[in-house]
């Protein structure tokens, strides 16, 4: 994987990332409050409240999959709104902004149903964390896009959530890094990009969505190449 490569055949110069996370001092204790906060919060602190878990070590299967539905769930005991705010995909949305307005309006649709405000004790209320991705190089390199399905395995999780995840929020066409890198080769992975782009990276954790773009992959060359 480290020859010298052609100008129509550019290279994949895998990187990791971490994710920092920063404390804000911005908390709340009743569900108004939320409501509130989360109007005023930076956009990198929702970014955090939905992606964030995805890095931490303690993440796997999990009931809901931001922490604004768990903590409906556990600190405000609704389970009605931490299901709707867990039905909350963020990769339908254009951007973080248009995805806030829409988490504020499922808050405040339930305050009206309600005829008191869910408040939290204390010391479970919701404190907001801003998020900074800190990206660093790796000894990866690929060559073309066959080589995919021998390095993917290899890579760490943080790269996936890199190159995948952050990728949708880096990149203008809101795609992933594997189907911008293909696009530079032309019309020769159409059918390989079309078949990534099919991969919602939400309700899936980052090994299961390893493993999904590992076998699009496979998929695509076994099929290529005639193998049965």
């Amino acid at each position: 994987m480290t020859k010298a490569n052609s100008a129509k055949n550019p290279p994949f110069y895998v990187k990791d990332c971490s994710l920092a996370s920063i404390a804000t001092g911005i908390k709340s204790q009743t569900l108004a409050e939320l409501r509130d906060r989360i109007a005023l919060i930076k956009p990198s602190s929702i970014y955090y409240h939905f992606w964030g878990g995805r890095l931490r070590t303690s993440f796997g299967h999990r009931e809901y999959h931001n922490d604004f539905a768990r903590w409906a769930h556990s600190a405000l005991h609704d389970d009605i709104l931490a299901e709707r705010l867990d039905l909350i995909d963020p990769t339908n949305y254009e951007n973080l902004e248009v995805l806030r307005q829409d988490l504020i309006g499922i808050i405040q649709n339930r305050l009206e149903e309600l005829e008191y405000i869910p408040w939290a004790k204390s010391e479970e209320q919701f404190y907001f964390v801003e998020s900074k991705i800190i990206v660093f190089s790796t000894t990866y390199l690929i060559q073309k896009p066959e080589d995919v399905v021998k390095t993917l395995p290899l890579l760490s999780p943080s790269s996936i959530f890199y190159h995948w995840i952050d990728a949708a929020r880096r990149l203008p066409e809101k795609i992933d890094d594997f189907t911008a890198w293909l696009s530079e080769f032309g019309d020769q992975y159409k059918e390989l990009q079309e078949n990534l782009r099919k991969i919602d990276p939400y309700f899936i954790s980052l090994p299961h969505l390893q493993e999904k773009i590992a076998q699009v992959f496979i998929n695509y060359f076994v099929k290529s190449s005639g193998e049965p």
